[in-house]
């Protein structure tokens, strides 16, 4: 395994100038995709971050592995493939057992492997292909990499906040009177037909009355002329 050392890491660093400046940031996005991002892993843990070529093969592709971190503002070349058969060249300090590299032609993706993590390895890691024949360099959208002693365990849970009620007037149901009230409807409909009725009723005794009585009257005149002495 060859080691590229500084010069490797400078150029590597010039690759990704060149890859933001001329091919632009649409193309990075369009023709590499990584997976996962971001990404949390405990410390002595191992990480396994994939980059799929879309669009073109690679059998003539020179991939790249690269990382930004905190302590470094500059990019940092760590490994690289530049043919098929799986040779790979590390940048400076970069342990071939800690750093692993795979390309699986057939699915068109190749992969970082990352053993042993401690928190310098936190960063951001970009993968990169470059064309020899036109000399095109395109970058992945990144992959953002936290090493950590503890999982997070608790959730919080998002504030509610309640709406203020505002002009809310309470609904007062009104009570059923249940006196009847007068109306012209009402004395007109019923009122009218029972005092009808009332009146023939009172004619009628009166009549009835009056009838009995004469009844009465001639039968007492008859017996009183015609009864024996």
């Amino acid at each position: 395994m060859k080691q590229l050392g500084r010069r490797g890491s400078c150029i590597a660093h010039c690759f990704f100038l060149i890859g933001f400046f001329v091919t632009g940031v649409n193309s990075l996005s369009a023709l590499l995709s990584q997976s996962p991002s971001p990404m949390i892993q405990l410390v002595n843990q191992a990480v396994e971050i994939s980059c799929t070529v879309k669009e073109e093969s690679m059998e003539n592709l020179g991939l790249y592995w690269l990382r930004k971190t905190e302590r470094d503002e500059e990019l940092e070349f760590i490994i690289s493939s530049t043919s098929q058969l799986g040779k790979a060249s590390y940048g400076h300090k970069i342990s071939p057992d800690k750093f692993k590299m795979k390309r699986t032609q057939f699915q068109n993706y190749f992969t970082l492997s990352i053993a042993n993590l401690d928190h310098t390895d936190s960063g951001v890691y970009y993968c990169m292909t470059a064309t020899s024949i036109k000399q095109e360099y395109v970058f992945g959208n990144g992959t953002i990499l936290s090493v950590v002693d503890f999982l997070p365990t608790t959730t919080i849970k998002p504030k509610t906040t309640k709406k203020k009620q505002q002009n809310v007037k309470k609904c007062k149901c009104k009570k059923i009177s249940t006196t009847p009230v007068a109306g012209v409807s009402c004395s007109a409909v019923i009122w009218a037909p029972l005092s009808g009725l009332a009146l023939m009723l009172m004619i009628g005794l009166y009549l009835l009355t009056s009838h009995t009585y004469r009844v009465y009257r001639r039968t007492y005149m008859y017996f009183r002329k015609y009864s024996p002495k």
